[in-house]
């Protein structure tokens, strides 16, 4: 059986893989869309506005709606074993994101600074109206470092020790807090729970990704790792090591600069594709390689 479960992970991972890179899901279908309107609900929903209050419903509703998720895959082992493959790797697909993040960096590759701009809007939450081109280049390039980890690195990981349950509930909090976890009047009370979690639930991950980074160009990753990693408690982790790994300068205006000898250029925007691809499917490669020789024993 054991032999047998392994298969099946192993499988699992490789089909979601490579139907991740050719395709990703119609919002009408998306697991992760639907865990974002149930997130809207009970954001709609809330009970009161006093802070304390805010927080434990916040924090209820995400426990919640990972409680729903927790049943759902438990009730989907008691379907026939073929079946549950198909539901198995729809699932865990859309707990990672290769191609996504990879094609929004490639839409970025553009001459055309307003068109270039709309693109940026798309994979950032800051304001890119009044940004020249160099800071539209530096915040596309921001956005893929960083997003390797929420995208890929992170829900593999959690994949690896807790199965398809760990990158499920990992996918919840990033969600949540995508949605909801900002220093606002509106959220800052009712996304706490969510900012908080996906802090801790990156914390090792982002650490993984920053020392696989490390070994590609020890001297200038290793660098930009002791001046800037407190800057952001995760972030850096990512975005000022594969600044360092290219050599450029990345800057988010009155909130962190990451010094280099330029700004990124279309060139590293393609690199920074390529390298995407390669990462992710190295550290999924580790994954396979972790349930076949440990198995899953959280299966």
């Amino acid at each position: 059986m054991l032999v047998n479960e392994r298969l099946l992970w192993v499988i699992t991972l490789l089909t979601a893989a490579i139907i991740d890179y050719f395709i990703e899901y119609p919002n009408q279908i998306h697991p992760v869309v639907f865990t974002g309107k149930l997130i809207s609900f009970f954001d709609k929903h809330r009970i009161s506005k006093k802070p304390s209050y805010e927080f434990l419903y916040g924090m209820l509703s995400i426990i919640l709606i990972i409680f729903l998720w927790i049943f759902i895959i438990y009730s989907i082992g008691f379907i026939p074993i073929y079946v549950r493959f198909i539901i198995y790797v729809y699932i865990l697909k859309s707990t990672f994101s290769v191609g996504a993040l990879s094609k929004a960096i490639k839409k970025c590759q553009i001459d055309d600074t307003e068109i270039l701009r709309n693109n940026v809007a798309q994979i950032v939450s800051r304001d890119v109206k009044t940004l020249d081109r160099e800071h539209l280049l530096s915040a596309a390039f921001e956005s893929g470092s960083e997003n390797i980890v929420d995208s890929v690195i992170s829900p593999i990981f959690y994949f690896m020790f807790f199965g398809i349950f760990g990158a499920v509930i990992y996918r919840v909090i990033n969600t949540a807090d995508a949605m909801i976890g900002y220093h606002s009047e509106n959220y800052e009370y009712f996304g706490k729970f969510a900012a908080r979690a996906d802090d801790v639930l990156n914390f090792i991950p982002s650490r993984i990704f920053g020392l696989l980074v490390l070994l590609l160009s020890p001297t200038r990753v290793s660098n930009n790792l002791k001046r800037y990693r407190k800057l952001k408690i995760n972030g850096m982790y990512s975005m000022a090591t594969v600044a360092g790994l290219f050599n450029v300068m990345i800057e988010k205006i009155d909130h962190y600069r990451i010094d280099g000898p330029r700004f990124p250029d279309i060139g590293d925007l393609k690199r920074l594709e390529k390298f995407i691809y390669a990462i992710s499917y190295f550290f999924i490669l580790i994954a396979i390689t972790e349930v076949i020789i440990i198995g899953p024993w959280w299966s």
